[in-house]
């Protein structure tokens, strides 16, 4: 039409549609609309829709995608977000078709929107939930693959050079007791002295099903083995949080100028050569020393929090300022991360069973796993960081403390968020420096190796359907009260792993599992809606990186602690549980500190919307 005509309310673009097709072939598109689950608006339909598209497209709250028609009805991509084009006399060009992409002030719009289902919610995040979940499974190597790899790395008692001495004795009567028992149905010699202790190096080669195996093929003493693993972990994990905390700033800097798909891109090469060192250390048998442990730890710290803050500033790029939209993507991508991590563990669970002196093969595996992780980035991700914002990369960018002063410079302007920054810290102390000992504790408690897995299974089975049940319920619970109910339901799980588990019953870790997924499922999404609901658009990935980078400071003071000094392979009793009742007591210092949060939140408004009200009233009426 030469004349667009007034716009009743109903004919405004509607902000949850993804496509609109105008002009050549709108039937055409308006199908393959409908297949991807979107809207399609053809330019025909009437000039109140068309004329609607064009002002907000003018107003920047639309982005459009030009595709060019074809002859034969079939657009193909002609160019990357043009101004849309009128005629002189003010016509619309009719031999055009346009796909319309909401941007963040469209979708945080103040009218009333519609409500996607779970289904719709999962295929419109697509690409961003496969990628979270991929990079979701190398996370659960630190507690299911790596403690093992490290178990057969440890060499004892087969040289003047490795003896052990006194302080490593089996003195435990229980312990000595099922050892005597095991070496005699076995027919193997055992010797206990007149005080009924077995010295370091005495103990037997048990064979790999033994329950009494000592967890490595070079060594039989399987306190030794634990602890030295654990010693391991000490040294690497903070060396992996301190390079965490590096990356974050620069990460969330390039992400918030170049963009998220290059560096997520750069995460996914970053996993591929973690694995290719840690198969190339297990295939020589750990003759190059610890440095290739601590080099591949290091990498794949890119699986946890830099890859957090990175995916947090695309659920904002896409879900806009809607903190319901933004909650409920957030527990959507954990919960197709748990579909992911119960079959993975599955697989590792099946694995371990065997027992294996070598993990070469396995780390081939998650080597190709890596690979994959790339491929779906680099062909599948489209980038959502608006083409408004984006800016080439500079030196400024590539400087830790430059970028980490400015991003702490953000964070100190919201007393929110420095609470919020204070909790993650003590939360990442208590839950990483738990998490990290998790595989020996359960062993010391009885477990065997494969068995310490059955919890995290029996957990992933409930989450989807906590999920499930979350999210529709998410807008009368709310982030802030998600928080809170996440580090209690923390609490009550440490409770049951620890002491009930010791004093009790061996099924406190199951019931513990099922809280401590319950509770995962809470606070993550929970920190990350929080942080990103106080924050401008164009800060996301930055103040999204610091707070995380608070979360690796305290994992370096945390979890030392835990592995050097809480943890003891030889304790008996109560002593067992150290690590748990530690994690109880900070768990509930978290509980209360969310409180207080949110009674802040309540009475402090974000500088963002500051800055918002302040502009309003000096605009001319």
């Amino acid at each position: 039409p030469s004349r667009p005509q007034p716009c009743a309310p109903q004919c405004a673009l509607p902000p949850s549609a993804r496509v609109a097709a105008f002009g050549w072939g709108p039937h055409a598109l308006a199908g393959r609309a409908r297949r991807r689950g979107a809207i399609c608006l053809p330019l025909r339909a009437g000039a109140c829709t068309s004329h609607m598209v064009h002002q907000r497209a003018a107003r920047g709250e639309v982005e459009l995608e030009f595709l060019k028609a074809s002859a034969y009805g079939g657009p193909d991509i002609d160019s990357r977000f043009p101004t849309l084009s009128t005629s002189s006399s003010g016509e619309h060009v009719v031999s055009s078709s346009w796909r319309v992409w909401p941007t963040v002030a469209d979708a945080g719009s103040t009218r009333e929107q519609p409500t996607m289902s779970n289904l719709q919610l999962l295929r419109l995040l697509g690409p961003v939930a496969a990628i979270s979940s991929l990079m979701n499974m190398f996370m659960m190597l630190e507690a299911h693959i790596y403690v093992p790899y490290l178990y057969t790395r440890v060499r004892c008692c087969t040289g003047e050079a490795d003896m052990l001495s006194s302080d490593h004795d089996i003195m435990d009567p229980d312990l000595v007791r099922g050892l005597q028992a095991e070496a005699r149905a076995l027919d193997l010699k055992l010797q206990v002295s007149q005080s009924d202790t077995i010295e370091a190096c005495s103990v037997p080669a048990f064979p790999g099903s033994s329950p009494m195996w000592s967890l490595s093929p070079h060594c039989t003493n399987k306190a030794y083995v634990q602890q030295s693993a654990q010693s391991v972990i000490a040294t690497m994990k903070p060396l992996q949080k301190m390079f965490c905390f590096f990356v974050l700033p620069i990460g969330g800097a390039l992400a918030d100028g170049v963009g998220r798909r290059p560096v997520l891109a750069l995460y996914g090469s970053g996993l591929l050569v973690a694995c290719l060192l840690s198969a190339l250390d297990a295939h020589v048998a750990g003759a190059y020393g610890n440095w290739i442990v601590y080099v591949a730890g290091c990498l794949f710290g890119l699986s946890f929090q830099p890859k957090d803050s990175i995916l947090g500033g695309v659920i904002a790029d896409i879900m806009g300022k809607d903190e319901v939209s933004k909650g409920r993507a957030f527990v959507a991508l954990r919960s197709v991360d748990t579909v992911g991590t119960f079959f993975l563990n599955i697989c590792v669970y099946l694995y371990l069973r065997t027992h294996r002196d070598n993990h070469y093969y396995a780390w081939l595996a998650f080597s190709g796993l890596a690979s994959m992780i790339v491929f779906v980035i680099r062909v599948f991700m489209r980038e959502t960081l608006p083409q408004t914002t984006t800016t080439p990369a500079y030196s400024e960018m590539f400087n830790p403390f430059v970028s980490q002063y400015k991003a702490f410079s953000l964070v100190a302007r919201d007393k929110v968020l420095m609470l919020q920054a204070a909790l993650t810290f003590v939360f990442y102390a208590y839950f990483l420096g738990f998490i990290t000992t998790r595989t020996s504790y359960l062993t010391l408690v009885g477990f065997r190796m494969e068995d310490a897995m059955l919890p995290e299974i029996l957990a992933t089975c409930f989450v989807f359907f906590f999920a499930m049940v979350l999210m529709p319920l998410l807008p009368q619970l709310g982030v802030w009260h998600m928080s809170t109910l996440g580090n209690m339901l923390f609490f009550v799980g440490y409770m049951f792993v620890g002491p009930f588990t010791v004093l009790v019953s061996n099924s406190g870790p199951y019931i513990a599992s099922v809280t401590f997924a319950l509770a995962i499922l809470l606070i993550f999404p929970a920190f990350q809606t929080i942080v990103s609901q106080r924050v401008e658009q164009e800060h996301q990935s930055k103040i999204q990186a610091a707070i995380f980078a608070f979360g690796t400071l305290g994992a370096v003071v945390g979890i030392p602690i835990y592995n050097k000094v809480l943890f003891d392979a030889t304790a008996s009793g109560i002593d067992k549980a150290r690590c748990p009742l530690v994690s109880m007591g900070l768990s509930l210092g978290c509980a209360l500190l969310s409180l207080a949060i949110t009674y802040t939140a309540r009475r402090v408004e974000p500088p963002g919307s500051k800055a918002e009200k302040l502009s309003g009233q000096q605009a001319p009426l």
